[in-house]
């Protein structure tokens, strides 16, 4: 962007600084450089450490062992338990207080298929590993394992997938249960063994689920994502019957009742879409898990333990968590065609998020209709960071018209029109012909007096070689007599004649004669272009009686 004392806009950052505040640990992100009245803004809050907290299971790069990951008194990313056992598909309570997962113990280190298993049970305890206990055991786990969870938000049910093979991509035979922790109950909710099961979500009501069913890996069948609802059939959210490549390995990551998160693709290939009632692509870089922090944010994994936070539109940020050797690209746990891997969020970690418009959110949207300082505090840790942005509105900016290679604007009081930022000599008309290239712009003044500066226009070398060459070969010769010019060149001409408002009054295609008797007195511009629409010769036309 240009600088000037023509400036239309100025988005000014102001990162203030005031005793008990935070000095640039949070800004308002904002990218616009032009606002004219009533423009509709998005104004964020830099939300990278907002949503930053997360829970996870990872590969401990000391012990090899999986297990829970969650921030520790540093702020870095510390394995939550550190003994024999492997810990696997963590679900955080909806509290935010408690942790239920998979732990087991293998008789050799690696992975839970092809190799003897000692005992597995589904566990919970609190978010910083004590406490832990078992709910209840998995059934004959040397030949079955459970492959997803979730919690309803009272915990006393529990949703999960179970099947009878050790490929945790697999879920042979699978199906999704419900296990009543008061009863100590367990009620099969899909009882479709000819399709198997993998991925399981409790809507947001606590009663209805989403989950993904696939055929067996050898055969061409691939994965779909089907929602059921209490006391009606089940419903497919997706279809793979016309992407059966695309669709082959479809993993649901997060499910709110009425719309679904999912990854889809091969191993290599997969992104994370939404669909409510038709399918959007959310996020595209390939990785592991998806999940809605707030509206409209996001946060999904990579292979290379990135996490990324997102919006429908943009990303925002990354995190990466170094200390963890991979979230779940492992041949010997995770099979390499599993494309899930749950995130769950603590929260803002007790932030606390004001704008001078009243609003508490991350992100607020305002329209724009006089010049204003938006204002933005966020309390956390006892610290308050505070930043602000002026958005001054000004008059809109001139749009250029491009005939040919013609530039004009209209209705304004001066022109003068800039190549490369500098003026160019006698160019003040509303309409110039460029006879060499560069970047054109036109700094116009309205009849207030204020001067506004266009968006630049680049005219390349191509457009402007062909006159150079063709310029020799064509003439112009006045007729006084019959108030006419006569044009001369050994290819067809095109004449463009416009007014010194820069509209155009007269166009004539395969010029020879053109006639002037047609126009008022006054002052205009005629050009001269070739069949490719390439400017040859430019002349100022003064006609009086």
């Amino acid at each position: 962007m240009r600088w000037s004392t023509r400036l239309v806009v100025m988005v000014v950052l102001l990162a203030l600084w005031l005793p008990g505040y935070g000095q640039r640990a949070f800004r308002i992100l904002q990218r616009d450089t032009t606002v004219t009245g009533g423009t509709v803004l998005r104004l964020c809050i830099d939300s990278t450490r907002l949503f930053s907290n997360f829970i996870f299971c990872a590969q401990n790069p000391e012990s090899a062992r999986w297990t829970i990951w969650r921030k520790g008194g540093s702020g870095k990313y510390e394995p939550v338990f550190k003994d024999g056992y492997d810990r696997m598909n963590v679900v955080l309570s909806a509290d935010k207080r408690s942790l239920l997962y998979v732990r087991y113990r293998p008789q050799r280190q690696g992975a839970m298929y092809y190799s003897a298993m000692d005992t597995a049970w589904v566990c919970t305890s609190t978010v910083d590993g004590r406490n832990e206990s078992v709910v209840f055991r998995v059934p004959e786990f040397n030949k079955n394992a459970v492959y997803d969870l979730d919690w309803s938000t009272d915990k006393t049910r529990i949703l999960y997938a179970w099947g009878n093979d050790q490929y945790p991509s697999l879920t042979r035979d699978g199906d999704i249960f419900e296990y009543n922790t008061v009863t100590k109950t367990t009620v099969n909710l899909t009882n479709e063994w000819q399709l198997w099961s993998k991925n399981c979500r409790y809507a947001a009501n606590d009663r209805d689920i989403a989950y993904a069913h696939f055929a067996n890996f050898w055969d061409p069948l691939p994965t779909d994502v089907f929602t059921l609802r209490v006391g009606h059939p089940r419903q497919q959210l997706t279809n793979s019957t016309n992407h059966m490549k695309n669709y082959k390995y479809c993993t649901l990551t997060d499910f709110d009742g009425t719309t679904a998160l999912y990854r889809r693709g091969l191993y290599f290939d997969n992104k994370l879409y939404r669909k409510k009632d038709a399918e959007e692509l959310l996020f595209s870089v390939p990785g592991y898990g998806g999940v809605q922090l707030e509206h409209d944010v996001f946060a999904a994994m990579d292979f290379y333990n990135n996490i990324y936070l997102f919006t429908s539109k943009a990303t925002m940020g990354s995190i990466k968590v170094s200390a963890v050797k991979t979230f779940a690209k492992d041949h010997a746990y995770n099979y390499a065609l599993d494309c899930n891997n749950r995130l769950n969020w603590m929260g803002r970690q007790g932030a606390v998020i004001a704008w001078s418009t009243g609003e508490h959110t991350t992100t607020i949207t305002t329209t724009v209709r006089k010049t204003n300082t938006y204002y933005c505090t966020v309390d956390m840790g006892g610290v308050t960071y505070a930043d602000s942005i002026t958005v001054t509105v000004a008059a809109p900016k001139p749009v250029i018209t491009k005939k040919c290679l013609t530039l004009s604007v209209s209705h304004y009081q001066g022109y003068q029109w800039l190549l490369d930022g500098k003026p160019i000599v006698g160019a003040t008309d509303s309409a110039y012909t460029p006879d060499k290239p560069g970047t054109y712009a036109v700094s116009v003044t309205d009849k207030k007096g204020s001067v506004v500066v266009s968006e630049e226009v680049v005219i390349d070398e191509r457009e402007t070689a062909a006159a150079s060459e063709q310029n020799g070969q064509v003439s112009i010769t006045a007729d006084p007599a019959n108030n006419s010019l006569v044009l001369s060149a050994p290819f067809a001409l095109h004449v463009l004649i416009t007014d010194d408002k820069g509209v155009v009054i007269k166009q004539q295609h395969n010029a020879r004669v053109v006639s002037l008797t047609d126009l008022p007195d006054g002052n205009y511009n005629m050009v001269l272009y070739n069949d490719a629409c390439v400017k040859l010769r430019t002349r100022r036309l003064v006609k009086k009686d």
